[in-house]
């Protein structure tokens, strides 16, 4: 049931349907809504922006050089009439930057005083191609771009461009605020915009949002949407975003190759609004699509390298209802541009009745209450990179309490499957996958091979199997040794520094195996949400409302607990927030995030924590990351993929990684984890997986605890070793070599080589077998 896991199906035998997965390779966003974030609905004035969409698209025309021409293209403004620098304000200065404010289109220079490079807020008339036409002129030059709705529409932009407004700005000593109105929209806002040390800090306070006439709402705020950006190639660099554990897109001329860009909701999709998608599957069996990544850390960077200028930024308020928005010269402009987009309102479709048969859109009652804050840390010189991003948003979590330095020790994490269930008669019959008396010979095993410690999750331990959720007491399954067993076991292996957590979804309730209750998530149009999937058993679930979520996590830690036992690992709550409504009332992902971080807080307090996948608000609670992605989403924009999550946390916090027994490429997914300084992890099962072929758990084609043995042994060896020059130690600097070798520096000195190629290489007199790697301790080791 992890969210965003790999799945690798390999076709073998007639037991075991084993099939290579195939990643999709798309361009397409996850968020359907803001799909249109650049393309339409952030670019429309008063006017139904599907129709304009799609005449746009096709009247769009791409030049030979790669340029988009526009259909009305309002061609370029005359020199003599250009904004300039001179016509620019100086509103905040400080020891590093200068910050200048051109307020008719809240328009902001940033300039470092030992440079003189600027970096610029908005479109400026001297690089504006005169390609686009009036709508996204608007767009493109306006410091605050805003998404309304009108007559249950979302498709109306409002700009500082087109849109009558009068903006009133009050200086201040690090900054000003500029309070906003437009007058046809009868609605306002105001920005704050500060220097605060070598960051630029831009924000909308909730208590400043005015809504004036009747029906017509905010939908969604770009802040400076155009903030570092560049035009086709004119610049060397890359804009940095959050798709796994990080990508690259370069700021080449993408010759008008794509249509849209990334656009994501921070920390997911929201069940609220968005159903549940049954996928598609290969013979009804066979899941053949990598699920996309979500965005679990709220940030996206520009770099422009050959200037030496950039910025890392973090969302910092408002992120629970905010997307990350970075897209490519050719998608529908000839510019690269990133930044946060948030959503007050949206839209929905609301049934009339139970068969469907009558729908009416509706806008939401209330909006979103949230401060709205994006945070620039500003780069320059050597440190316009991506290295030194990751360094201050290292600093900037350490710094805020967002994160605390854990034990980062070595250990190999070994998964064990205990207990699923298949159809019987009229009912299910458990198949036993791997008992506490299994668990208990394998550990012993492992510890004569020279495995020095461990970490496991134990999954399907609970009363019922895996999928008996949700777990409201500490009772095992009698068919793995029962309750007693499973606790000598935990507290025996801990002796030998072999620590077994128990495995907890925590957040979906399996209508088979419970009875239903109204403690379950229901969606903005009052419909019950459904999680549906195409499996032998069970496939159907239901997501618990936070209060009953806390009521049965709380009731299991409590029995866990009492039993001396506390090595908890959780999953669902660890990475999902949602909208819902319950009893009348409506509640945001503001609501659901609060609720979840204080369970999650005073579960940590009690037990040792370790959570699968977290967002980055929970990072400070959890003793490990489990399941930390190595790879992107396969995007077809992105030019690069980074460890750059892994270069934030390394030394920080420990991570885990996918299952290594589900890669299709085990020698590469070696040299990943290697480069991300990630530890590796297995999910194995005593039994023959064969035996899972109708259960839910059918797609784990490769589990056999005697299969992955010696490879466990192995990489327990050899990344421990790997480990004694690195512990304590974090990333410095990462860099990609035309060589094919990638080197990462540890602050300690140890720089790791690592070779991708199929030739041996040798780098600072380290030679580096093919598709292999190699180290050099630094010199405090």
């Amino acid at each position: 049931m992890a969210k965003n896991k790999k799945k690798i199906i390999a076709i073998v035998s007639a037991l075991a349907l084993l099939v290579a997965a195939v990643p999709v390779m798309s361009h397409a966003t996850g968020v359907d809504s803001d799909n249109d974030a650049t393309s339409t609905s952030d670019a429309t004035s008063s006017t139904d922006a599907s129709s304009q969409k799609k005449e746009e698209e096709n009247k769009n025309k791409i030049k030979s050089d790669g340029e988009v021409v526009q259909d009305g293209a309002v061609g370029k403004v005359d020199k003599s009439k250009w904004i300039t620098l001179k016509d620019y304000k100086l509103v905040a200065e400080n020891d590093t930057y200068k910050m200048f404010l051109y307020e008719p289109r809240l328009s902001i220079m940033l300039q470092n005083k030992k440079t003189g490079k600027i970096m610029e807020s908005t479109l400026s008339d001297e690089k504006d191609d005169g390609n686009s036409n009036s709508v996204w002129n608007g767009y493109m030059k306006s410091g605050i771009v805003i998404n309304a709705i009108k007559d249950a529409k979302n498709t109306y932009q409002v700009d500082l461009i087109n849109n009558q407004n009068t903006i009133n700005v009050n200086k201040e000593s690090d900054g000003f605020t500029a309070d906003i109105y437009f007058d046809e929209y009868q609605f306002g806002l105001s920005v704050n915009v500060k220097l605060d040390g070598e960051d630029v800090v831009v924000s909308v306070p909730d208590k400043s949002i005015k809504e004036d006439a009747d029906g017509i709402y905010i939908s969604t705020i770009s802040l400076f949407p155009l903030m570092g950006y560049t035009y086709l190639d004119d610049e060397e660099g890359y804009m940095l975003i959050p798709d796994g554990n990080g990508a690259l897109i370069n700021l080449d001329n993408k010759e008008g190759r794509y249509t849209t860009g990334f656009s994501q909701n921070i920390y997911g999709s929201d069940a609220g609004f968005d159903d549940s998608e049954v996928k598609t599957y290969l013979w009804d069996k066979i899941d053949m699509v990598e699920d996309a990544n979500e965005v679990i850390a709220p940030i996206f960077g520009m770099a422009h390298t050959k200037q030496q200028l950039g910025y890392i930024a973090v969302v910092e308020s408002g992120d629970k209802r905010a997307s990350i928005e970075a897209h490519p010269n050719g998608v529908m402009v000839n510019y690269n541009r990133c930044f946060a987009k948030f959503k007050l309102r949206d839209i929905y479709v609301q049934p009339l009745n139970n068969s469907n048969s009558g729908t009416v859109t509706k806008a939401e009652e209330k909006r979103t209450h949230m401060d709205m804050t994006v945070r620039y840390m500003m780069l320059s010189g050597d440190d316009a990179n991506y290295s030194a991003m990751a360094a201050k948003y290292r600093n900037y979590l350490l710094d805020n309490g967002l994160v605390t330095k854990k034990d980062d020790s070595y250990n190999t994490r070994v998964d064990f499957l205990g207990t699923d269930r298949e159809e019987f008669l009229v009912g299910t019959r458990a198949v036993t996958m791997t008992t506490t008396e299994n668990i208990s010979d394998i550990f012993g095993e492992l510890k004569k091979n020279g495995v020095a410690s461990l970490i496991s999750m134990y999954k399907g331990w609970q009363k019922g199997g895996l999928y008996n959720v949700p777990v409201t007491k500490y009772k095992a399954d009698r068919h793995i040794g029962g309750t007693g067993k499973l606790t000598k076991l935990i507290k025996d292996s801990a002796k030998d520094n072999y620590q077994l957590y128990l495995y907890n979804d925590a957040l979906r309730l399996n209508p088979s195996t419970n009875k239903l209750t109204y403690d379950m998530i229901k969606q903005v149009n009052k419909r019950t949400f459904k999680e549906e999937e195409k499996k032998e058993v069970y496939d159907t679930f239901y997501y618990l409302t936070p209060s009953k979520a806390n009521e049965d996590l709380s009731e299991l830690v409590s029995s866990y607990t009492d039993d001396g036992v506390k090595n908890l690992a959780i999953a669902g709550l660890s990475n999902t927030i949602f909208s819902y409504s319950l009893k009348g009332k409506f509640y945001t992902r503001n609501d659901t995030a609060n609720d979840n971080t204080k369970l999650i807080g005073d579960v940590a307090k009690k037990t040792n924590l370790v959570l699968e996948q977290p967002v980055s608000y929970l990072w400070k609670d959890t003793n490990a990351f489990l399941d930390m992605p190595l790879g992107s989403s396969d995007y077809m924009y992105v030019d690069e993929e980074i460890p750059f999550l892994s270069m934030v946390l390394k030394g920080i916090i420990p991570m885990y990684s996918n299952y290594v027994n589900f890669e299709a490429n085990k020698q590469e997914f070696l040299l990943q984890m290697v480069e991300a300084g990630v530890y590796p992890s297995f999910y194995v099962t005593y039994e023959n997986s064969s035996d899972l072929i109708y259960t839910n758990s059918s797609d784990l084609y490769s589990t056999e605890y005697k299969t992955y043995k010696d490879t466990i042994v192995k990489y327990d060896k050899d990344l421990r070793k790997l480990n004694e020059v690195t512990k304590g130690s974090v990333i410095k600097k990462h860099e990609k070599l035309n060589n094919g070798v990638t080197v990462v520096t540890y602050d300690n000195g140890t720089k790791i080589y690592v070779n991708y190629t199929s030739v041996s290489r040798t780098v600072d007199g380290v030679k580096v077998g093919a598709m292999s790697y190699s180290y050099k301790a630094g010199e405090t080791e």
